[in-house]
């Protein structure tokens, strides 16, 4: 998506985007998972998709496009955030555990080769699944034989909590 849209004020405004932009609408795919997360879990009815807006708008308001931050990658930031907050206040997943989730999801990204898709699966796994912990990727410190230690974060979006 070049320029975000607006916040779609019904959910088959919003689906009608999603169907439109198709996956390559999309700067990344995790955008147009969490885009159309937030609509399956209106139709399911976790949440009506007036709540929706109402959590995607305050998110915006309360966090906007930070400096040098594109619009594009803005908006995905808040509605992102806005799925997570309407999760937890709905009780589908707490705090903890969506952190987990990302804990989880960043590990399996430590330990998929690069080229590969990164698979949930992998969280718990060595790279290649070797006794050996090997790295395609950098860490600070230029100290490549740090076993034992935990990984290091990964940055995986320019997203900020509080």
């Amino acid at each position: 998506m070049p320029e975000p849209r607006a916040v779609p004020s019904d959910i088959r405004e919003a689906e009608l985007l999603l169907h439109d932009s198709g996956p390559a609408g999309f700067a990344e795919p995790w955008q147009a998972e969490a885009f159309a997360c937030a609509i399956q879990l209106s139709r399911q009815g976790l949440f009506s998709w007036a709540e929706w807006v109402e959590v995607f708008s305050a998110e915006i308001k309360a966090h906007p496009a930070a400096p040098g931050e594109s619009s594009n990658a803005a908006y995905f930031r808040q509605w992102l955030a806005a799925l997570e907050t309407i999760i937890g206040l709905k009780g589908a997943a707490s705090p903890a555990e969506i952190d987990a989730r990302q804990d989880a999801w960043r590990q399996a990204y430590l330990n998929t080769p690069h080229g590969l898709p990164v698979e949930l699966r992998n969280a718990g796994r060595l790279p290649n699944g070797t006794g050996q912990h090997r790295h395609d990727h950098h860490h600070d410190g230029g100290d490549d034989d740090h076993r034992g230690q935990a990984p290091k974060p990964v940055a995986v979006s320019p997203a900020v909590r509080k």
